[in-house]
């Protein structure tokens, strides 16, 4: 399955901003990107699921360096041409079975991903690779935080876009994993997390524009 998933972001990672976008709400992300200026200092990050660099060079600014990765080299390359931050490296990773030491990092940051993973065993991981006390990050698209006519409506925008402008297949079982917020929040219990605070972030101008959970949790 990553293959798959590798093959198709690294086809369509020139589009990826403009569509996500669309699909999403215009300046959704842009709001979670200005939240992460906001953080206080992150120590060593990992970020998973970097795509084509969106949140890259906020979480550097508040980083003493930024291990940004993705399962696509596709997206990589796109982030590399646009980070313009020095303490920063790109590394091709799976956040499922990442080759990462054991409590190697302060902070993880997940945008937009897991919901492309098996979120069970995506948390088990995060923990291992993070210190005891250290940060995670998560930006959950939560399609269950819309009532079911906009939900509806949301879903027909994001499979029209998709389908009109990436113009390939996605791999089977595509997003399979969406997971709501007391969804999310019970798995990072389980998984030995402590959540500390979530706020949902979204372009109201459209009832249907999607919400992005920004959930902060740290390990236990």
């Amino acid at each position: 399955m990553a293959n798959e998933h590798s093959k198709f972001w690294s086809k369509v990672a020139d589009r990826y901003d403009t569509v996500v976008d669309l699909q999403i709400g215009t300046n959704t992300r842009a709001m979670v990107r200005e939240k992460l200026t906001r953080e206080e200092k992150l120590g060593r990050v990992a970020e998973f699921g970097c795509g084509t660099g969106f949140f890259t060079d906020a979480l550097a600014g508040k980083a003493e360096a930024v291990l940004a990765t993705d399962v696509a080299p596709g997206m990589l390359a796109v982030a590399e041409r646009r980070t313009k931050s020095k303490n920063v490296k790109f590394q091709v990773e799976d956040c499922q079975k990442p080759s990462l030491p054991d409590s190697s990092f302060d902070t993880v940051f997940l945008s937009l991903v897991i919901h492309f993973t098996e979120p069970t065993q995506t948390l088990a991981e995060m923990r291992r690779i993070l210190r005891p006390g250290g940060l995670l990050i998560i930006a959950n698209a939560d399609p269950g935080a819309l009532n079911g006519a906009d939900r509806f409506r949301w879903l027909l925008r994001g499979y029209f876009y998709g389908l009109t402008r990436y113009r390939t297949k996605p791999p089977k079982d595509f997003a399979k994993n969406l997971v709501t917020e007391r969804e999310l929040c019970n798995l990072l219990g389980k998984a030995g997390f402590k959540v500390l605070c979530v706020e949902a972030i979204r372009n109201a101008a459209r009832s249907y524009n999607l919400p992005i959970e920004f959930i902060k949790a740290v390990r236990v």
